[in-house]
């Protein structure tokens, strides 16, 4: 009786743990400066993080409330630690960083997160970054 008793409350327990959402990777063309597309993207909404990932290899890092490199240093990431941004919006994810001397946003792209879900939907990178840098 016992037995059986703790089997059922194992298998209750077990189904009303929800499940970690797994990050989620999508190809995402590329519209900005530059030629970095198309791009790789992960993206983690529950750990509010993006990874991108351009066709020379090249790797950005950006998550919610972090301070520091958005690239390694050997990367060409020559901005230093900034702190980084991941915001949530409907319909929309917005990256980006601030400076850490006075606070100004040195960078901010976009894209949708219904792209990842839909393969119907293309993925698009739109991003600011000749505004961070020019």
């Amino acid at each position: 009786m016992y037995r059986l008793a703790f089997a059922v409350l194992g298998w209750v327990a077990l189904v009303a743990v929800p499940a970690a959402a797994e990050p989620l990777t999508c190809s995402c063309a590329y519209k900005g400066d530059g030629k970095l597309g198309p791009l790789t993207i992960d993206f983690d909404e529950s750990a509010r993080s993006v990874r991108i990932t351009t066709q020379d290899g090249r790797v950005y890092r950006y998550q919610d409330g972090v301070t520091g490199r958005i690239a390694p240093s050997s990367g060409g990431d020559e901005i230093g630690p900034v702190e980084q941004f991941v915001k949530l919006t409907p319909g929309r994810v917005e990256v980006g960083f601030r400076w850490l001397d006075d606070g100004s946003t040195g960078h901010i792209a976009y894209f949708d997160p219904g792209s990842f879900k839909n393969p119907k939907t293309p993925c698009v990178w739109r991003s600011l970054w000749a505004f961070a840098t020019g």
